[in-house]
């Protein structure tokens, strides 16, 4: 029997959460995922695949100006199904390639890619990419720190704060999002976006403040019992170079290791960020794994 592939409806949560946790809470309560961007493989009224695409930071200038005729708008795109209807998938990229070629039509004079990160050694899906018009565009290094190792101690010269820091208030929020973006060189996090993340597991981030100003951040979110990630790790350009995203990090592998009883934490980084990893490197974060991303041009 064919497959009906069609737009996601909220009725289909629960089909969706059979295959894929995460697939079904995004879908409903990040607002990043708009249903003219999901698609649902029906088979006998039950929805056993899904994908779609995933606004990243850059897509905030699709609507605006503030970046060149060169900048690429990307969004990432993901598939899953349960056991035995994974041909659908197929199927379902064809749809998500269709929607972004019309995301094109509605932006003709900006760039946009679709990408998808793929583990260095799923060479079968990764000639699938390269099959479909993909190439390779960039690696991620993903380094880990063994909390069971001691945690260097820093001298804090500046009189920097770093605290545990909810963002409870819209206000807060956007606090963040701008030192964000000034520590991303114009790119941040959707308010939705972090507003998703707040409401996941194990969320927390540490920042760095001077005259109530935040300055650098680390955030972590649960993986497993035993592993949480440090992400979105910036610093604003004034404030480079003087050791304060060591503060943040630190801080927040501290509390990881006593206060939520992790043995290690993860982090990924762009493989050319040289400043980054070796900041990484310094604070004890090991190479384990490289991911690749891999996109194609919508013309």
């Amino acid at each position: 029997m064919e497959a009906n592939i069609r737009n996601y409806e909220p009725k289909d949560a629960k089909d969706v959460a059979e295959f894929n946790l995460l697939f079904n809470l995004a879908y409903q309560y990040n607002e990043d995922f708009k249903p003219a961007n999901i698609f649902c493989a029906e088979l006998e009224g039950r929805v056993v695949a899904s994908g779609h695409l995933e606004p990243t930071d850059s897509c905030e200038y699709l609507g605006r100006e503030g970046k060149d005729a060169a900048y690429i708008h990307r969004f990432l795109f993901d598939t899953d199904s349960i056991q035995g209807c994974d041909h659908l998938e197929s199927d379902l990229f064809d749809r998500i390639t269709d929607r972004a070629m019309e995301i094109k039509q509605s932006y003709p004079l900006k760039r946009i890619q679709i990408g998808h990160t793929c583990s260095h050694n799923d060479f079968q899906y990764i000639d699938f990419l390269l099959l479909n018009g993909f190439y390779h565009e960039l690696n991620y290094l993903i380094m880990r720190r063994d909390l069971t190792k001691p945690l260097p101690e820093l001298s804090n010269r500046y009189g920097i704060e770093v605290k545990r820091w909810a963002m409870e208030s819209e206000e807060e929020k956007n606090l963040y999002l701008q030192a964000e973006k000034d520590g991303f060189d114009g790119e941040s996090w959707s308010k939705e976006r972090l507003t998703w993340f707040q409401h996941g597991s194990e969320w927390d981030t540490f920042t760095a403040f001077h005259d109530h100003q935040p300055i650098s951040s680390c955030m972590t979110w649960g993986i497993s019992s035993e592993r949480s990630a440090t992400e979105q790790i910036f610093t604003v350009p004034e404030w480079r170079r003087r050791g304060v995203a060591k503060l943040a990090i630190v801080e927040a592998l501290k509390f990881l290791r006593d206060q939520k009883q992790k043995s290690e934490a993860t982090l990924g980084v762009i493989g050319s960020n040289a400043a980054a990893i070796n900041l990484y490197k310094s604070l004890g974060y090991e190479l384990i794994d490289i991911h690749l991303l891999m996109v194609k041009d919508i013309w």
